[in-house]
């Protein structure tokens, strides 16, 4: 048996005698578990540390094993420097029998090593949350209350930069009165900071060879459960990618509800044939950054999902994004300094390396992301729809909706014509794509090429190439220049093509945006919530979207941290609106 040690922190993840015993002694024992959770509707449990994911394995198994069918079992986790599947399975496989298929399945919904926040649901009655960042930075942007705290990772000589007054104070902010603590510490500054954060401390026998480790309990007022009454009937209006999302987010927790379309299933915008799908990137860790990030993981884990019960043509073919300018050189650099994403989902690769990788001879060079791919979105809207009560009919006031507990307004610019989301400064960007045989240059071609236009994978002895971006046009007639214009800037790009291809079919379609080019995600007055301006990235944000609105219905923990949510939501627009009137004053 090998030990597992952080090449980071030169520490070992668990002790060498027993790691197994170790775990379950420290964290689980110490935390009174699992009397801890007797009685207890939903349990929170909160860890620093995931390691090779041994805590949440014992404790998944023991809550399954004692339990009630009725409960729900959180277990939120921070990891900065993420092991691989194939290193979980390495520490961890020798036990795989403790856990009764919970490791191989721990590893199959493994997401990939990218920052962010990674929800997933492990089974009807236990969610990880896996956070892939420092948690100092991660935490105070966690809103949710916490019963029990897994303090792990690696010692503090070690890895003091985890152990600071960041963290105690959150861990006091967000505790639940009676919240239990545990850590094989007994380092004085630990205890102080937690007592100082409202716990108290007492020592307690150190598993094995170790003397003394700390034990706590919250001793303030704490945070209240936060729960909202599920609503019993839901209505959705928009029957693109994000209402079918948020369908099939609802239908997955068990709540009724009908989805409205004033024409078909994918009419709009998410009616191509094919679609790319890639985050937005930026330079800068933030906002954007931890919005995309997370989207992007959760999309494939998504798309994996759905093509194994139904065809979407998905393809995890990869994407080389061509460096064409100094500006994309200085975005993709930031990009892959600053957003934590491990460099097997993204590396630079030199020219030579693009063409290599890429299977057809590009000029510049480029960022390979191995993961990103296509898929058919007109079949993603139908898969996710297969099982919802859709309803053919335009809807022109919410008074027709009055029979439902809560509304979801998805259904792109069409929003504005409800008077309670007329303040939102939505429009609509003419798109256009081309559909060409495969031209001689792209035979080959074994990745999608992105470079301010697109060029997907061929598929059937065709390919897409796209698209436009035309804000100032409002109809949808098919462009001969729109095609001239597509194929030209491929050409710029890739060695070997002249901008001649045959195009066998077209399509154009509105693609909403906000303002600000951010998607328009959350509840905009009691009961009634938009997902809205999702534009170019539709395809990976509506998703995300999705469980961001069915985590706020339900209070579930949220799927991305609290300056996401304040990023995306409503109210940005009514702040804004707010502090123009006053300035004008």
């Amino acid at each position: 048996m090998e030990t597992p040690r952080s090449e980071q922190f030169d520490d070992i993840y668990f002790a060498v005698e027993d790691g197994l015993a170790e775990s379950k002694y420290v964290f689980l024992e110490q935390n009174n578990l699992p009397a801890g959770w007797d009685r207890r509707g939903r349990f929170t449990i909160c860890e620093t540390g995931f390691g090779t994911g041994l805590n949440f394995l014992l404790t998944w198994t023991l809550f399954e094993k004692t339990a009630n069918s009725t409960q729900q079992l959180t277990y939120i986790s921070f990891e900065k420097y993420p092991l691989s599947r194939d290193d979980i399975l390495k520490y961890l496989g020798h036990w795989s029998g403790e856990f009764g298929g919970r490791l191989e399945r721990l590893v199959e919904i493994y997401p990939l090593r990218v920052g962010g926040w990674h929800k997933i649901r492990v089974s009807d009655r236990v969610t990880l949350l896996l956070i892939f960042d420092d948690v100092n930075r991660a935490l105070p942007q966690l809103d949710f209350p916490v019963d029990c705290w897994f303090l792990d990772g690696h010692a503090p000589a070690k890895n003091p930069d985890m152990w600071t007054d960041v963290l105690f104070a959150n861990m006091g902010r967000l505790s639940r009165a009676q919240a239990r603590v545990a850590t094989f510490t007994a380092a004085g500054f630990v205890r102080r900071g937690l007592e100082a954060a409202g716990f108290h401390i007492s020592k307690a026998k150190g598993y094995g060879r170790k003397r003394d480790m700390s034990v706590g309990v919250f001793a303030g007022d704490g945070r209240q459960d936060g729960l909202r009454a599920v609503p019993s009937r839901v209505a959705v209006v928009g029957g693109g990618i994000a209402g079918t999302s948020v369908a099939a987010a609802l239908m997955v927790r068990g709540i009724d509800l009908d989805l409205y379309e004033k024409t078909d299933l994918a009419s709009g915008g998410s009616g191509n044939v094919r679609g790319l799908f890639n985050p937005r990137f930026t330079a800068q860790l933030g906002n954007e950054s931890d919005f995309y990030s997370s989207a992007f993981a959760n999309a494939v884990r998504t798309f994996e999902k759905i093509q194994a019960d139904s065809d979407i043509g998905f393809s995890r073919c990869g994407s080389v994004h061509l460096v064409t300018d100094a500006a994309k050189d200085k975005r993709f650099s930031g990009f892959l300094q600053s957003w934590g994403w491990h460099e097997d989902h993204a590396r630079y690769v030199s020219r030579e390396e693009a063409s290599a990788i890429a299977g057809g001879a590009v000029k510049h060079d480029g960022v390979f992301l191995p993961d990103a791919g296509l898929v058919a979105p007109f079949k993603v809207v139908g898969a996710l729809a297969a099982h919802v009560n859709v309803i053919q009919k335009e809807i022109l006031s919410l008074e027709e909706l009055r029979d439902y507990d809560v509304v979801v307004l998805a259904g792109a610019a069409d929003i504005l014509k409800f008077p309670q989301a007329a303040f939102l400064p939505v429009s609509t960007v003419r798109g256009q794509v081309s559909i060409i045989e495969t031209p001689a240059a792209f035979s080959a071609l074994k990745t999608n090429l992105c470079y301010g236009g697109y060029a997907s994978l061929p598929f059937d002895g065709q390919m897409v190439v796209g698209s436009t971006f035309q804000p100032w046009i409002d109809d949808l007639v098919i462009r001969d220049e729109d095609h001239i214009d597509v194929l030209q800037k491929l050409s710029d790009v890739v060695d070997g093509f002249d901008g001649i291809a045959t195009v066998t079919g077209a399509r154009a379609a509105f693609r909403c945006a906000s303002k600000d080019r951010v998607p328009v995600i959350g509840e905009i007055d009691s009961n009634l919530y938009v997902s809205v301006a999702h534009g170019s990235h539709g395809l990976i944000t509506s998703l995300l979207g999705a469980e961001m609105i069915a985590a706020q219905m339900t209070g579930e923990i949220s799927p991305v941290p609290q300056n996401v949510v304040r990023y995306v939501s409503p109210d940005r627009f009514r702040t804004l609106q707010a502090s123009r009137r006053t300035s004008s004053r």
